[in-house]
């Protein structure tokens, strides 16, 4: 079992955008796996992020749209540690109206069977990343407030 804490407090102050922050990065350890095991191999996957919708206008007394702005979380195997160079796990998209004022923390689970290369090579690397498109970023910024946490376990066999 594995984790990554990229913060375990609420006092987070990070603005998100859509280019996609790296919030948690384990490496499952595969390398005692049965050679006739290495195909049965799982990977439970689990992460939290908790954001905060900010009120900061830059501009004047305008009329505010009805747009919803979507926050994206994914999870990938063997990237590099940038978003879009691994295999995509999964990926959850929620959408944030604008009249919404709180966001529940976003919690993620997934599973992965990775397949047998990657098994063999002794350490699989999931990695945890969250964007936001924010169509009114002149009114409201959204930001990773608080705990951000990543969970993963691999267990190999078929019973």
């Amino acid at each position: 079992m594995r984790l990554s804490v990229h913060s375990n407090d609420s006092t987070g102050t990070t603005v998100l955008s859509s280019i996609p922050l790296l919030i948690g990065d384990i490496g499952l350890q595969t390398a005692g796996v049965s050679p006739f095991n290495v195909s049965n191999v799982r990977a439970l996957l689990t992460g939290t992020a908790s954001v905060a919708k900010v009120f900061a206008p830059t501009t004047g007394d305008e009329e505010i749209p009805d747009l919803s702005a979507t926050i994206t979380i994914t999870i990938e195997r063997n990237g590099t540690g940038t978003a879009g160079t691994g295999a995509l796990i999964l990926e959850e998209v929620v959408s944030v109206g604008v009249a919404q004022t709180t966001i529940a923390p976003l919690s993620v689970s997934a599973g992965g069977f990775p397949p047998a290369a990657a098994v063999t090579a002794g350490q699989i690397r999931y990695t945890m990343f969250i964007s936001v498109d924010n169509p009114l970023s002149n009114l409201f910024e959204f930001e990773l407030a608080g705990p951000a946490v990543f969970n993963g376990i691999a267990t190999a066999g078929t019973t």
